[in-house]
C-alpha cells in the first residue's frame, strides 16, 4: 500500500515549461521520480540527509531511501546502498537541469542562443524542453504594400525596395519613383535619362514631354514632296520646329507650316483640328491634286490656339493637311472621319443654290459653308472668319416677302445675325437690304420680278447653325408713291405723301434701311440734257437717293442726308427716267419732293490744270464750282470740285490769295498753290476757311492756284491775288 501511495506522488509532481520548466506542472512527460516509490521498504522518510544511507547494508532498495528527490532513486546492489543517477538529467544541450527538492520536481532552463545559427532568413530557433533545438518558421519578407519588393538577407534579415518591374534600375513613379513606364514587357527602355524617341508616342525620358513636344524633336515635312503620311484617324502631336513657310493658306498669310495627307476609300465626314501648344496657328484642308504652295484649300480656319474645319461628304481620294503657327512650336493634330452627311447647296450663289420661291423654314450648320461674301452692313475684315450660307429667290411676279433669319452658337447666349437680300453676291452695293438682329427681319412689299439671292452669316465666329424663315406672297396694292410700280412723277412737280400711306422697301444705299424705317418712291423723266435739283421737306433727318433702276443701290448715282430739308443738284443728266427714294423713321406727317429741272451747267474751261485762267494782280476771278470736277487730289477732301489759275511772275514777289464764297454758303474754301508743271506738281501749300487766305514769298516763274469746295457744297466764288513786295 505505501509503494502504491509513493508512485501516485511521485507522478502528481512530475512537470516540465520554457525556460524553467518544472516536471509534473503540465510540461513535456517525463520518467517518473520513483525515489519514494522505490524507498516504500521504509516508512514515512523526510529528506532530512541527501545521501545519508549510501554504503549501508540493505537487503532491498528501499531500505537505501534517504527521502530526497534530487538525487535520485537509491539502489541496493550486493548489500550495500549505492547512489542513484540524476533523476533530472535531460541530455539536450540547450537546457540547463535542475531540481526542486521542496517540489519534487525536475527543473530546466532552456537557452535559446544555443540554438542560433548565422542565417536570418530561416527564422529564430528555439529550445524546447525535451526535444531540444528546433528551427523557426522562414521570414516572409512582405509588408502588404504593392508597391514594395521584398528580400531577405542572412545577415541583416528583411529589406524593402520600391517596385522596379522592368529591371531599368527606376521605380515606378506610381509607387514614389521616376520611372514613368514600368513595364516588364517593353518599358524597359523608358526611364528618367533615356533619349526621347519622336514620333512614338512615349515619353521615354519621363520629363512629362511627350514626341514632338520636346524641343530636340525637328520635323521635315515641310511641303507636299515631304509631307507625313497619317495612318488614318486618331490624333499626332508634331511640331513646326525646323519648318518654313513654303505653303500659302487662304486664311492665314504667313507663318511655319507642317503638311500631312492621308486618304479616304469612301465618302466621309472628315473633322481635322489643330491645338497649338503656345502662339496660334491655323488649318487648311485641300486635295492632294491642289498641294502646291498655294492651293486651293477646300476649308481653311484661323481661329487662335484651336482651329478646325469639318468637310461634309468628303468623296473618296487623296487629301492635303495644311497645319501654320505663328512662332516653331508643337501642336496636336486630330483627324476623325465621321459617317457621310449629304450637303445642300447653300454656300456659294449660282444656279444650284437652294431655291427658297416657294417659303417655308430653312436650317443648316456652318461646318457645311465657308467665307465666300462680303455684307453690306458688316465692315469687312481681314483676320476674322465669317462664314455665309446663301439661298436663290426667284420673283416671277411682284410679290411680298418676309425673310427672318437666325443664328446658334454654343453659347446660351444667341449671337446676332446679319441677313441681307441682294441681287448680286459679289457685290454688296446691289443690297436691297441689309440688317443686323438677334432675330433679323427683312419685309419688301411687292417685290419686283428678277432672281434675287439671300445671304446670312453670324456675328460668332463659333457659330454652329442657323434659321431661316422666308414668305412669299402675292403683292397686295401698293399706295401712290410707297412702292417701284406706284412711284410719283416729280418732274419739274412737288408732291406730298403723308408718311401714314408708306412702308419701307428699299430705303437708300447710305442710310435709312432699318426696320423703323419708311420711304417714299418718286421718278423723274428727261427728254434732254439738264440739270436736276432735288428738293426735299421732311423736317427731321432724312436719306435720299437717285437710280437709274428702281429700288438697286447699286444704279445709285446720289445718295445723300441732312435735316429738315435738301436741294441736291445733278449736273448734265443725259435723257432718261430716273427714281428717287427718299427715306426716314419719321412715322407720321407728310413729305414732299421735288425735280426742279434747268439748262445744263458747263464745264467751267479752267476744270484742269492744262485750262488754267490767268490770275492779275488786285483783279478779282469770279467763277463757279458748279460744273467742276476733281481733276488733281491738292488740298481739298477726296472727291473736291476744283479749278485752275496760274501767276506768272517776272520778280520774287510776297503773294496773298484770297478766295471767299459768293453765293451766301457759309462752308470753307480750299486753296492750293503749287509749282511746277500741270503733270508734275509740286507739294502744294495750302489753306482753307471762309475766306481762305494764303500769303507766301515766291520766286519769279510760273505758280498754280487751285480752288476747291466739297460737292455739296459746289458754287460761286471770288479769287483775288495781291502782290507785294518780298
Amino acid at each position: 500500500m505505501r509503494d502504491f501511495c509513493c508512485f501516485v506522488l511521485t507522478f502528481a509532481l512530475a512537470a516540465c515549461g520554457d525556460d524553467d520548466i518544472r516536471v509534473g506542472d503540465g510540461g513535456l512527460p517525463d520518467a517518473p521520480m520513483a525515489d519514494a516509490g522505490t524507498d516504500a521498504g521504509r516508512v514515512d522518510v523526510t529528506c532530512v540527509d541527501p545521501g545519508g544511507m549510501l554504503g549501508a547494508t540493505c537487503e532491498v532498495a528501499a531500505e537505501c531511501n534517504d527521502g530526497c528527490t534530487c538525487n535520485g532513486v537509491e539502489l541496493c546492489e550486493a548489500g550495500v546502498c549505492v547512489a542513484g543517477e540524476d533523476p533530472c538529467d535531460d541530455g539536450i544541450e540547450c537546457t540547463t537541469d535542475g531540481c526542486d527538492e521542496d517540489e519534487d520536481v525536475c527543473v530546466y532552463e532552456t537557452d535559446d542562443s544555443i540554438c542560433l545559427d548565422d542565417d536570418l532568413c530561416n527564422g529564430s530557433e528555439r529550445c524546447v524542453v525535451g526535444l531540444g533545438c528546433r528551427p523557426g518558421g522562414r521570414l516572409a519578407c512582405s509588408d502588404g504594400d504593392p508597391c514594395t519588393v521584398g528580400s531577405c538577407d542572412p545577415e541583416t534579415g528583411c529589406a524593402f525596395e520600391l517596385r522596379d518591374l522592368d529591371g531599368d534600375g527606376f521605380a515606378d513613379d506610381r509607387c514614389g519613383g521616376l520611372d514613368c513606364f514600368d513595364d516588364p514587357g517593353d518599358g524597359a527602355d523608358v526611364f528618367p535619362g533615356a533619349p526621347e524617341i519622336c514620333g512614338n508616342g512615349v515619353d521615354d525620358n519621363c520629363n512629362g514631354i511627350l514626341d514632338y513636344r520636346e524641343v530636340t524633336c525637328t520635323a521635315s515635312n515641310d511641303d507636299c514632296a515631304t509631307a507625313e503620311a497619317l495612318p488614318g484617324p486618331g490624333t499626332y502631336v508634331r511640331s513646326t520646329r525646323g519648318l518654313t513657310n513654303a505653303m500659302t493658306i487662304g486664311c492665314r498669310p504667313s507663318g511655319l507650316d507642317a503638311v500631312f495627307t492621308f486618304t479616304l476609300d469612301r465618302a466621309r465626314d472628315v473633322v481635322v483640328v489643330a491645338e497649338i501648344d503656345g502662339g496660334n496657328g491655323a488649318v487648311a484642308l485641300r486635295r492632294l491634286d491642289d498641294c502646291d504652295s498655294t492651293g486651293p484649300d477646300a476649308l481653311c480656319a484661323n481661329e487662335g490656339a484651336v482651329s478646325d474645319v469639318t468637310a461634309r461628304d468628303l468623296e473618296p481620294g487623296e487629301y492635303a493637311i495644311v497645319v501654320e503657327t505663328s512662332t516653331a512650336t508643337s501642336f496636336a493634330l486630330s483627324l476623325s472621319f465621321l459617317e457621310p452627311t449629304p450637303i445642300l447647296p447653300v454656300d456659294l450663289c449660282d444656279v444650284d443654290t437652294v431655291d427658297v420661291s416657294a417659303g417655308g423654314t430653312f436650317m443648316g450648320l456652318f461646318v457645311d459653308v465657308n467665307d465666300d461674301y462680303e455684307l453690306a452692313c458688316r465692315t469687312p475684315s481681314t483676320t476674322q472668319v465669317r462664314k455665309d450660307v446663301a439661298y436663290r429667290l426667284e420673283i416671277t411676279s411682284p410679290k411680298d416677302v418676309v425673310l427672318r433669319g437666325s443664328t446658334r452658337s454654343s453659347s446660351s447666349v444667341r449671337p446676332s445675325t446679319y441677313l441681307t437680300l441682294v441681287r448680286d453676291c459679289g457685290n454688296p452695293a446691289t443690297s436691297l437690304a441689309c440688317v443686323q438682329s438677334t432675330s433679323a427681319e427683312i419685309r419688301r412689299r411687292a417685290l419686283e420680278p428678277g432672281v434675287y439671292y439671300v445671304l446670312l452669316e453670324s456675328s460668332s465666329t463659333t457659330a454652329v447653325s442657323w434659321e431661316l424663315q422666308v414668305s412669299v406672297l402675292d403683292a397686295m396694292p401698293r399706295n401712290e408713291g410707297d412702292a417701284c410700280s406706284t412711284a410719283e412723277d416729280i418732274t419739274d412737280t412737288s408732291v406730298t405723301l403723308p408718311l401714314s400711306s408708306l412702308e419701307l422697301d428699299y430705303g437708300t444705299g447710305c442710310g435709312g434701311s432699318t426696320s423703323s424705317s419708311r420711304d417714299g418712291t418718286y421718278a423723274f423723266t428727261l427728254t434732254e440734257r439738264r440739270d436736276v435739283i432735288l428738293e426735299t421737306n421732311v423736317g427731321a433727318i432724312h436719306y435720299l437717293s437717285v437710280a437709274t433702276e428702281c429700288g438697286n443701290p447699286a444704279t445709285e448715282l446720289l445718295c445723300t442726308s441732312g435735316t429738315p430739308s435738301l436741294a441736291p443738284r445733278l449736273l448734265r443728266m443725259d435723257p432718261g427716267t430716273y427714281f428717287v427714294t427718299l427715306s426716314t423713321t419719321l412715322s407720321s406727317g407728310d413729305v414732299t419732293v421735288t425735280a426742279r429741272t434747268e439748262p445744263p451747267t458747263e464745264t467751267p474751261a479752267n476744270d484742269t490744270c492744262g485750262g488754267a485762267l490767268v490770275l492779275e494782280d488786285g483783279v478779282e476771278a469770279r467763277g463757279t464750282l458748279l460744273g467742276a470736277s476733281d481733276t488733281t487730289l491738292l488740298c481739298g477732301a477726296d472727291g473736291s470740285r476744283d479749278v485752275f489759275y496760274r501767276l506768272d511772275l517776272a520778280e520774287r514777289r510776297n503773294v496773298t490769295l484770297v478766295a471767299r464764297r459768293a453765293d451766301g454758303s457759309t462752308e470753307p474754301l480750299s486753296i492750293s498753290l503749287f509749282g511746277g508743271t500741270c503733270e508734275a506738281p509740286e507739294i502744294p501749300r495750302c489753306a482753307s476757311g471762309t475766306p481762305a487766305l494764303l500769303n507766301r514769298t515766291l520766286e519769279a516763274g510760273t505758280h498754280y492756284v487751285a480752288v476747291e469746295s466739297i460737292p455739296s457744297f459746289a458754287g460761286s466764288y471770288v479769287l483775288t491775288a495781291y502782290l507785294a513786295a518780298p
